[in-house]
């Protein structure tokens, strides 16, 4: 973000921030590309004339370990790795550089089995049971010689999940339809929402596609479906036809999330940004519905989602909008989406949020992150997001407004000793900035308190300047911290908690 000679970086940051907010769900949102779902695109050839273009892509996102994903999170690389060798098999003798990817490929993923030696945690990527084995079926039917093994566990969770998808008999739109690869087969029209794909998934309808093929009386649905994976392809912004995300569309969740981390940093009411925050949060609270709200008008709805629309509507939201949220509510704790198998500790930390801000109490999901707490003082292990620090502020945002303050200012603690010497913050190799935007956000929690406030005055004050030269959000893997079936960046998201952070981290803190 540069800034003009006549300019602050705080009056550049507001036009930036003006203009991203007045944006929010256009497009469908836009959203980082994914390696696995591009993958699938090319391994059932969707689009025959961009192979050119899709092969180099897939090899120039392949690490130096052989793997594709986000090295600081390894359980994260096996599905994109695994996607990107069967897709780039029939390529293989085309040039040495496919071969020799290949080659690189099945090595890594030989060096994963310690990785899932010990019992699953609740952050595994989204659907990855049930991705997984269909794919090892696939490397199988090749010859690829991929091992079995090492996701015993992995596949037995995905049996369970398919006989809860069994008894379902999942719809359009269903959180379940959005893994339709894993363990779907009839390509029914009945399956693609109103967005023209199957469950939000480009790989789902990708693999819909495939099935399909030789169905009679499809034809409109598949030009739908193809359709959507081309506009899926633009919410990219990287302009190859295929190179896709691994969510699409995003209208609410996008909307949803840039206007919680304006609540959260107390700019939805600045003077320079309530005109065009105004319309936004009036159309978020009319899609609000009794059942709740979900990542687009066309998906399911989640307690998450529901949960943040809550927090920053406040009193706009109509009287009995909580009760929406009680839908998501199972023995005083709150789940992301129905027959889900792992807890998220920020759809608990979200719904608090919201019920604090009805001036409700929320013991039992208090309780269920005060037991979570590590003993160094952070969160960790969430299944939506893979950075500590996203869900370290997000529950002492939740706890501060409880009065948790032992648990708040453990979890400080945590992060000043995470600062690091440049000022900023990052659960991987680098900083990023959106880390250090959840670290500053923390760290404006202490406010409220006395002692935690001269506890986090300097280091405040180190993210601030680190976040004034380091606030660009780009396409990097570290930007890569949202989990879905692949690691992702909702970028307009990602982009106002760092334009938040840097104007609610201007001097009048100080004063």
């Amino acid at each position: 973000m540069n800034t003009s000679p006549h300019s602050s970086p705080s009056d550049h940051a507001l036009a930036v921030l003006r203009e991203l907010v007045a944006e929010l769900g256009r497009g469908g949102g836009l959203v980082s590309p994914s390696v696995y779902d591009t993958a699938t695109v090319l391994m059932f050839d969707v689009f025959p004339g961009a192979r050119a273009s899709i092969v180099p892509w897939l090899l120039d996102q392949q690490r130096s370990d052989g793997g594709w994903g986000l090295s600081s999170v390894p359980r994260a690389r096996d599905l994109p790795t695994l996607a990107s060798l069967v897709a780039l098999h029939p390529y293989r003798e085309l040039t040495p550089q496919v071969r020799r990817a290949c080659e690189g490929g099945l090595a890594f993923l030989r060096n994963q089995a310690a990785h899932w030696e010990t019992s699953l945690p609740d952050d595994i990527p989204v659907g990855l049971e049930l991705l997984m084995p269909r794919l090892l079926d696939r490397a199988s039917s090749l010859g690829l010689g991929v091992d079995w093994g090492p996701y015993r566990a992995l596949i037995a969770l995905g049996e369970r999940r398919r006989a809860l998808i069994g008894k379902a008999r999942p719809a359009a739109g269903s959180a379940a339809s959005h893994s339709w690869e894993g363990w779907g087969s009839g390509p029914s029209p009945d399956l693609l929402d109103v967005s023209g794909g199957v469950g939000h998934s480009p790989a789902a309808t990708a693999a819909w596609l495939h099935a399909s093929r030789d169905k009679v009386g499809l034809a409109a649905a598949r030009a739908a479906a193809r359709e959507y994976l081309l506009r899926a392809s633009d919410a990219t912004e990287v302009g190859i036809p295929g190179v896709v995300p691994t969510v699409w569309p995003i209208g609410r969740f996008e909307q949803a999330w840039v206007l919680y981390a304006l609540r959260a940093f107390d700019l939805l009411d600045h003077p320079r940004l309530g005109d065009v925050a105004r319309p936004q949060l009036l159309d978020l609270g009319a899609a609000l519905r009794p059942e709740g709200i979900g990542m687009s008008d066309a998906f399911t709805q989640d307690g998450d989602i529901t949960s943040t629309v809550i927090a920053t509507l406040g009193e706009l939201a109509a009287p009995r909008a909580i009760e929406a949220l009680r839908r998501f509510e199972r023995g005083g704790m709150f789940i992301t989406y129905a027959n889900e198998l792992q807890p998220s500790l920020t759809t608990n930390a979200h719904a608090m949020h919201a019920l604090a801000s009805r001036g409700e109490k929320a013991s039992e999901p208090a309780r269920y992150l005060l037991e979570r707490q590590q003993p160094d003082g952070r969160w960790v292990g969430d299944k939506w997001h893979s950075s500590w620090l996203y869900t370290t502020s997000q529950v002492i945002l939740a706890l501060s407004h409880e009065g948790q303050l032992p648990a708040v200012k453990r979890g400080l603690e945590a992060l000043l000793r995470a600062q690091r010497g440049d000022g900023g913050w990052g659960a991987g190799g680098a900083p990023t900035a959106a880390e250090t935007a959840y670290a500053v956000l923390a760290l404006r929690a202490a406010r409220r308190n006395r002692e935690l406030e001269s506890m986090a005055r300097g280091a405040w004050r180190r993210g601030r300047d680190w976040l004034m030269s380091n606030h660009d959000i780009g396409a990097g893997q570290e930007d890569l911290r949202w989990i879905g079936k692949e690691l992702y960046c909702p970028a307009r998201v990602d982009r106002a908690w760092v334009l938040g952070a840097l104007l609610a981290s201007q001097p009048s803190w100080e004063s």
